[in-house]
């Protein structure tokens, strides 16, 4: 998945209307630094977000990416580790062995009729629904290098968007069918797929947006988890009891904050791709009101911030069971809370390893694809 820094800084910039340069590894053979679907962006003149290496050829591809790509252009450029053998610093930072990695360079200047695969990311984050985008990087004619295809589920089922210039045949419905598989299973990887004119090289990669953190608590021992909780790139939401300009000045990290009553937050917990909360108001009765709550939503992970045995006092006050998802702290870092907030973040970060499979609905076609060559089709997908 794309990290959320490379789709808000390419947003930014689609904004201000200047042009800028996607490297994306496509594709690697042996140990490598960066896994299929990581991606740098540059400009003419500077670096602005991500990488695709160790930072060992950062700048040779800045000094000539630019040039290869020039009027819409795509280049596959493959970085070899027998090649350069003698460079040990070169080695380490690739992270290769005997292997390669291969990347795909392209502007991203929205030229007309094809499909930006960080714009369709943004969508999907702003939505908090998932999608998935495949990408030609070689083939031995037709389609043409970069040409995309993209997926995305919504509350009515799923869009396909296509190019101005769509796939057709046996490989659009081989295409889809791995767009399918790749939201379910939320992975990313290369394809090799053979049509009738050939074979065609195609990453697949799923747009999984990034965790939302529900916050349950405005003290300044929440602070330094919303911080991190940013920092890596989650969506942060602070839930706050009443609305105070402090709130809002100490969370000037946060994505949302809402006020209210937690019960009302139920729909927004459900709606999120991957919802975890944590519980540090330090208010028993509102805590264990709260934890009742989330107990009843899809939330994936509960941290309770304090001992154990005081979770285990809300349960029975709510007449409740242990839960998987439940988790209450360790009583550490009462005088560090910055120590906490890495304990318990790294607690949630690593239940987020488990893969979560969604069921998606069946794709069908209603609508033809474009005549216009400028037009970019959203085709409904009905259950």
């Amino acid at each position: 998945m794309t990290e959320r820094s490379i789709v808000e800084a390419a947003a930014r910039l689609r904004r201000h209307g200047e042009p800028h340069l996607v490297a994306t590894v496509v594709a690697t053979n042996g140990p490598a630094y960066r896994r299929p679907g990581a991606r740098m962006i540059l400009t003419r003149f500077r670096w602005v977000a991500g990488n695709v290496t160790g930072g060992c050829m950062e700048g040779d591809m800045a000094s000539s990416a630019w040039a290869d790509t020039r009027n819409g252009a795509t280049k596959l450029v493959t970085y070899d580790a027998s090649q350069i053998v003698d460079d040990d610093d070169l080695r380490s930072a690739f992270g290769l062995g005997e292997g390669t990695v291969e990347v795909l360079l392209e502007r991203s200047s929205g030229l007309p009729g094809r499909l930006d695969a960080l714009e369709v990311a943004a969508r999907c984050l702003g939505k908090q629904q998932r999608g998935a985008v495949a990408t030609i990087f070689e083939t031995d004619g037709d389609p043409r290098v970069g040409a995309r295809i993209a997926m995305l589920a919504s509350e009515s089922g799923l869009e396909i968007l296509e190019e101005a210039d769509p796939f057709t045949g046996a490989l659009r419905d081989r295409l889809i069918g791995e767009l399918r598989s790749a939201m379910e299973s939320g992975s990313c990887a290369s394809k090799l797929l053979e049509t009738s004119r050939g074979t065609v090289r195609v990453l697949v990669e799923a747009i999984v947006p990034p965790p939302t953190l529900f916050v349950f608590g405005t003290g300044h021992d929440a602070v330094p988890i919303a911080r991190l909780a940013h920092d890596l790139g989650w969506c942060v939401v602070i839930c706050a009891k009443d609305p105070r300009h402090a709130t809002r000045d100490r969370f000037t990290m946060a994505d949302d904050i809402l006020v209210g009553d937690p019960a009302q937050f139920r729909v927004r917990i459900d709606a999120a791709d991957r919802a975890v909360a944590v519980i540090i108001g330090h208010d028993n009765a509102r805590d264990r009101d709260v934890l009742g709550i989330l107990l009843d939503t899809q939330v994936r992970f509960i941290s309770v911030c304090g001992p154990a045995r005081r979770t285990s006092r809300m349960l029975t006050e709510l007449g409740r069971a242990g839960d998987a998802r439940l988790h209450a702290t360790a009583d550490i870092g009462i005088d560090a809370p910055q120590e906490a907030a890495l304990s318990v973040l790294a607690e949630i970060q690593d239940a987020l390893k488990t893969p979560m499979v969604v069921e998606l609905p069946s794709v069908r076609t209603t609508a033809s694809p474009p005549s216009r060559p400028s037009a970019v089709l959203a085709v409904a997908a009905a259950v």
